[in-house]
């Protein structure tokens, strides 16, 4: 089991995470916690696996907290400020989850935690080994084939999604959503509420825009999306030192 500890200032937030982690079996809750002080105490007494961790809050803020916990800790932040995402990165922590969590976003977090079953550090992303979806057209019974490593970008329009590969863009019946819960997080990403990209294509990031390798588009990225975007690319930055 991973041991679970849950501190934000707001108990709302701690009865939403509380949810979730009980629907994970892997997952054990041994406290929460709305003072980050003790918070720090529960932890070390605890010896946790991982802390989900507000960074906003009165008497300490969740930078302070990191400071003081053992590194062996893993740590998930957890706000509504996305300001804070390049620092919480460069502390190392292990994901960055924007208020308000869905149990999509939550499981994506939870999958990236050393010992984690399935997760990508220990099996290589095994989990989603498939190369191909299948998606409905609108068609009544209809289902179409799409090799993933065809796929150039994804956009949403009104009640369709449009996956497009180099000579067409095939329209499907199905909301965005959907369509990102059948792929790899390790392979696309969700930069827009109307985008999902494969991340072997991009070819230039800038600014709040992006550009697919042999197309001329501008992929917009979004503020709400943007820290899972740097938190995927982060590893491959290379900064003067």
């Amino acid at each position: 089991m991973i041991k679970c500890v849950v501190i934000d200032d707001e108990q709302p937030a701690i009865n939403v995470l509380v949810n979730y982690i009980k629907r994970v079996n892997e997952l054990e809750l041994v406290g929460t916690c709305t003072n980050a002080q003790n918070g720090v105490e529960m932890i070390k007494q605890a010896d946790a696996d991982v802390v989900f961790l507000d960074i906003q809050m009165d008497e300490m803020t969740g930078i302070e907290v990191i400071n003081m916990i053992n590194p062996r800790t893993q740590v998930i932040f957890c706000t509504a400020f996305s300001e804070f995402a390049v620092e919480s990165y460069e502390l190392n922590a292990l994901d960055y989850l924007m208020k308000p969590i869905s149990f999509n976003r939550f499981i994506k977090a939870v999958k990236k935690i050393r010992h984690f079953p399935g997760n990508t550090e220990k099996s290589g992303n095994e989990d989603f080994s498939n190369d191909y979806i299948f998606v409905k057209t609108g068609v009544k019974g209809k289902m179409l084939k799409i090799n993933l490593d065809e796929i150039e970008y994804i956009e949403a329009k009104n009640n369709y999604v449009a996956i497009y590969n180099k000579t067409q863009a095939i329209m499907v019946y199905s909301t965005l959503k959907d369509i990102e819960n059948s792929l790899s997080p390790a392979n696309f990403i969700r930069v827009h509420k109307s985008f999902i990209i494969p991340v072997s294509k991009i070819s230039v990031v800038e600014k709040n825009y992006l550009l697919i390798k042999d197309r001329k588009e501008h992929i917009p990225i979004s503020k709400t999306y943007k820290p899972e975007f740097i938190n995927l690319v982060r590893n491959k930055l290379l900064t003067d030192r």
